[in-house]
């Protein structure tokens, strides 16, 4: 390859699936090229159902491989080839594989300012993996980790968990929350119809926004559906491995009609503009940003005080009447029966968002990884 000139950004997430992460990092990366940054993003594999918010003006790379540790030759090129200023990554393995080529790269002259990101806390992450993968993770994460310039987690227990495994410096560290929805996003969704038959009759509506995952704890929000002595229905927008397992419990709970999983929704703020609660029931979470998005339509939330730390960052001080334990379907029952019968004023809750623009956080980053 030749030399190219230095672009000044690129963002690497492994895949444009509809993970919260790569619609984070899609959003900022758009922002930058707005801003009249040259910008670059790559990619393991293209395709994906968010590659196409990515904006024209963007150059997708992809590394090539299905796995990020497997693409580190691959990132090595691309890194010598773009030359950038600054490089930010995304996802455990994303993030060491990054670091390994960025220490590759300098080696032949290119000398990016490297950021890596941890989106959940880690270690109730690893827990996903087999014991001697946990181990092997857990050892890279943290003798490779201390070789970024700047460690970011987006929320408090993301980063309290990290400096559990990665001995340097607080000043590496730094804490970068996801944003919340533009203004036009929530007025447009505003004034759509409603996406959904059960919005147009007089039952409220919840909305669940995430993977069907065993993190997400959907087991709990069903039991909570059933126990809940309001009428209400639940509509969980995502896909995963669980789905038939999930799908099963609610038939067994005598729910299945009051249930819909409509699996993954592009259009998933409009489901926020017409619903009556959003729901969160999950293990863990890092900075959540259905949570977010739910709160920016003013919606009000009822979710689990997980690890991590990201709902409490979000609703503690403001709200903790919306935080319930981790696992109790009693507890968020309850809560559902409150907020609907005496919900916030959106008002309220739309305001927390406004600490969380796009502009403020993506500048944010650009100013921990280029200080």
């Amino acid at each position: 390859m030749q030399k190219s000139k230095c672009c000044d950004v690129m963002l690497y997430v492994p895949t444009f699936s509809g993970g919260g992460a790569e619609r984070v990092f899609v959003r900022i990366a758009n922002f930058y090229v707005a801003e009249g940054y040259s910008v670059s993003f790559v990619v393991n594999r293209a395709g994906g159902p968010i590659e196409s918010l990515l904006s024209p003006d963007i150059k997708i790379i992809e590394a090539g491989y299905d796995q990020s540790l497997r693409a580190i030759p691959a990132l090595i090129r691309v890194l010598r080839h773009q030359r950038p200023r600054a490089v930010i990554s995304a996802l455990t393995s994303a993030n060491l594989a990054m670091v390994i080529a960025v220490r590759l790269a300098r080696l032949s002259g290119v000398h990016p300012r490297l950021m890596i990101c941890e989106r959940n806390e880690f270690t109730t992450a690893s827990r996903r993996f087999s014991p001697k993968k946990r181990r092997i993770f857990r050892t890279l994460v943290s003798l490779l980790y201390p070789l970024a310039d700047k460690i970011s987690g987006n929320a408090s227990g993301v980063v309290d968990d990290l400096k559990g495994y990665v001995r340097t410096s607080d000043e590496q560290f730094c804490m970068l929350p996801n944003p919340a929805p533009d203004a036009e996003q929530i007025a447009l969704a505003l004034t759509s119809p409603p996406p959904h038959p059960w919005f147009t009759e007089n039952i409220p509506v919840a909305v669940a926004m995430g993977r069907l995952v065993a993190q997400k704890d959907y087991p709990t929000m069903l039991k909570a559906i059933a126990e809940c002595k309001m009428p209400v229905r639940l509509l969980i927008l995502g896909q995963g491995e669980e789905r038939s397992a999930l799908e099963e419990l609610a038939n067994t709970l005598g729910i299945h009609d009051r249930v819909d999983f409509v699996g993954f929704q592009m259009n998933r703020f409009d489901y926020l503009a017409h619903g009556k609660i959003f729901l969160l029931s999950s293990h863990s979470e890092g900075f959540p940003n259905a949570l977010i998005e739910a709160i920016s339509f003013g919606l009000p939330c009822v979710s689990t005080d997980c690890a991590g730390n990201g709902p409490k960052d979000i609703l503690g001080q403001s709200f903790p009447e919306m935080l319930v334990p981790v696992g109790d379907y009693s507890a968020i029952a309850q809560a559902i029966s409150d907020q609907i019968q005496k919900p916030t004023s959106p008002s309220r809750i739309s305001a927390l968002a406004e600490r969380y623009t796009l502009s403020a956080i993506s500048n944010q980053f650009m100013r921990e990884v280029l200080p």
